[in-house]
């Protein structure tokens, strides 16, 4: 597909060509490098996987790599150009990688199958990393920071936590017990009462107030 044309009054379209994930803008090209950081160990994956989710899914080409788009039979109509897309994904995903990575992925034909491949081979290391979170989450303490800085920290802290633990989702369609949202509501407030907890004394008298707000912020 081509950019498009602009009409002759000189306004663009309203229309979201990439609401087609077939679309391929012109910057679209093989050699464009989604990350900026390339993905060299495993400590680094969490992250890449998330900027990567993020870079495919404004292109709308996340369904490559999380198998939503499939492959059309080779004889179908669409079945070129979802070749032709599937192998641009597939080199950004090769491009968004060291070289000695990159080579490893090279002969895997489809880009959800480099993506799964990076998945399975990275996210094995993830129980070192846990533990590290979960030991830096009980010790971490307001001290010397100002109440801004201290809360910043503790969320990136959750939020990167929250990247290895997956909450079980009911798939048999008959759950209605809504146990994940119940759980999430348990975690929100089990993380206000941590921030708290952290709090220098001399934000005693104010601690309720604070809790409204970090609860205001979560929920």
């Amino acid at each position: 597909m081509v950019d498009p044309v602009l009409p002759s009054d000189g306004s663009r379209f309203q229309t979201d060509l990439y609401e087609n994930p077939y679309y391929l803008h012109h910057t679209d090209h093989p050699g464009l490098v989604l990350v900026s950081d390339r993905l060299t160990t495993a400590a680094e994956f969490h992250s890449w996987r998330r900027s990567m989710r993020m870079a495919l899914n404004v292109r709308n080409k996340l369904g490559f790599v999380d198998g939503t788009i499939l492959r059309p039979s080779p004889d179908h109509r669409d079945y070129g150009v979802w070749s032709r897309c599937n192998d641009i994904v597939a080199t950004w995903l090769m491009n968004s990688v060291s070289k000695k990575i990159g080579q490893s992925l090279l002969f895997i034909s489809t880009a959800e199958g480099i993506w799964n491949n990076l998945v399975l081979r990275f996210k094995q290391d993830d129980a070192p990393r846990v533990y590290d979170l979960e030991q830096r989450l009980s010790k971490i303490e307001q001290g010397a920071l100002d109440v801004s800085t201290y809360y910043t920290e503790l969320v990136t802290l959750w939020e990167e936590h929250k990247n290895y633990v997956e909450l079980p989702i009911c798939t048999c369609g008959r759950c209605e017990c809504d146990a994940a949202n119940l759980w999430e509501k348990l975690q929100q407030r089990s993380r206000v009462t941590k921030f708290l907890m952290g709090l220098n004394e001399t934000y005693e008298q104010s601690r309720q107030e604070l809790a409204q707000q970090v609860q205001q912020t979560f929920c």
